[in-house]
């Protein structure tokens, strides 16, 4: 008895933890929680400043051939500088996942240039490098890996979506190739 006391004192008193556990945060004046329907997030929270579509496998067959997939939406929003921004995935118009980011930037996203240092710690998301050092000079998608097989047959890692950003500096500074897979950042490279 005195446990279960003790576990409704700790909800009530922090009720950011018991969020935390389902997956859900304040936006606005209102809690959007994993499971709302897309619609509902997009009038309690600002608009997103960053948005990703993806194919996900939703079924592998034992041979790792793809036999379903389903549309994945990518929200990014950013609350200022004082908080982290949030990526939100959504799963057939529900949301399905919401992740916690670094600290969100108190300009316009995407705004602002990096150096060369700057950009090496802006972040491990395309959204978040977007935010901290605008658009890429140049972007490029790779294309499929070898053996890939057009039709249902492709395996699961065929779907991994792998981007380059180009960022140019001063002419005494080399420019720096970003490698993205899924939306998050591998490597940085010296072209």
């Amino acid at each position: 008895m005195k446990t279960l006391a003790a576990l409704l004192l700790l909800c009530l008193l922090a009720p950011g933890a018991a969020l935390a556990a389902n997956e859900g945060f304040w936006c606005g004046q209102r809690i959007v929680q994993v499971g709302d329907p897309v619609w509902q997030v997009a009038r309690r929270c600002p608009e997103p400043f960053w948005r990703e579509t993806r194919e996900r496998p939703t079924v592998v067959d034992r041979h790792g051939h793809v036999l379903g997939l389903a549309r994945v939406e990518i929200w990014t929003l950013n609350f200022g500088r004082n908080r982290f921004m949030r990526q939100l995935e959504f799963v057939d118009g529900r949301l399905s996942r919401v992740r916690e980011l670094g600290y969100g930037v108190s300009y316009e996203p995407g705004s602002r240039r990096c150096d060369p240092l700057d950009l090496g710690q802006a972040g491990e998301t395309t959204a978040e490098i977007f935010a901290r050092c605008g658009p890429p000079d140049f972007s490029y998608e790779l294309s499929e890996p070898m053996g890939y097989a057009p039709g249902w047959h492709r395996s699961s890692s065929a779907f991994a979506e792998r981007l380059v950003w180009t960022y140019e500096f001063d002419g005494r500074q080399r420019p720096r190739e970003l490698l993205f897979v899924d939306g998050r950042l591998r490597r940085i490279d010296l072209p």
